[in-house]
């Protein structure tokens, strides 16, 4: 064989293989794009997914074996190592996403139940033990009654409305109380009783505000007015 022939040869072998890889990556990326699209469509459908995953691993063990027998399977090798390399980084990537969404889900609902208001304890209402008597207690009654009966008066309202153990206590030196009784939590509530012919002032809601508490023990203090109170005594009653 002269040098000229085997020049000859080793050019056409040489165009023959690059045709022929030619040929497989334009085949590659034709598949590629089958496999996107196909791959879109079985997300949606997981028993169509199942058969064909099936159906995928038999082929390509098929084609890898008929590939062993050929000469493409060199450049087949060639065009899909990078191609599983990307495929194997975005299932990692996926699965990765997951997991980090799994996690801060978890987290975020751990975070909620341990921030959660803790809700306090209220008692509950008790039931009236007591029968509602009818009253002829009228505003021309309590103008009319002596300061004595005005305060007995107060004191029946309050037996009257299921509070145990309303009793007048009035009098000289009495520092302000003039009925005390519990209400249906047991709580003691201490009663002032003014008839004043003009609203009631701050000085004295403030007076019976100092001395209710530490001197009566009063739990909820109340002032009784009948004449009503002025702004600066409602506001600092609210206050």
């Amino acid at each position: 064989m002269t040098s000229g022939e085997g020049r000859s040869r080793r050019q056409d072998s040489t165009g023959a293989d690059d045709g022929d890889s030619g040929l497989v990556f334009l085949m590659g990326f034709f598949a590629l794009g089958i496999v996107v699209q196909t791959a879109a469509w079985l997300w949606g459908h997981p028993l169509a997914a199942a058969a064909a995953l099936g159906g995928a691993v038999a082929v390509l063990v098929a084609l890898r074996a008929a590939l062993r027998r050929t000469a493409l399977g060199s450049s087949v090798r060639r065009f899909l190592q990078p191609l599983w390399a990307l495929v194997r980084a975005g299932i990692a990537t996926r699965f990765t996403l997951a997991r980090t969404k799994a996690a801060a889900s978890v987290t975020s609902r751990v975070e909620q139940w341990a921030h959660r208001p803790v809700r306090q304890a209220t008692p509950a209402e008790p039931a009236a033990s007591y029968t509602r008597r009818s009253l002829d207690h009228t505003l021309e009654a309590f103008e009319a009654a002596t300061p004595a009966r005005f305060e007995e008066m107060c004191r029946e309202l309050l037996e009257r409305d299921g509070f145990i153990d309303a009793v007048r206590v009035g009098g000289a030196g009495d520092l302000g109380a003039d009925v005390v009784a519990l209400d249906g939590l047991g709580r003691r509530v201490v009663l002032q009783c003014k008839r004043h012919a003009t609203p009631l002032g701050s000085e004295a809601v403030q007076r019976f505000n100092g001395t209710a508490r530490p001197i009566h023990g009063a739990a909820v203090p109340v002032v009784v007015a009948l004449n009503g109170f002025t702004d600066p005594a409602a506001a600092f009653a609210n206050q």
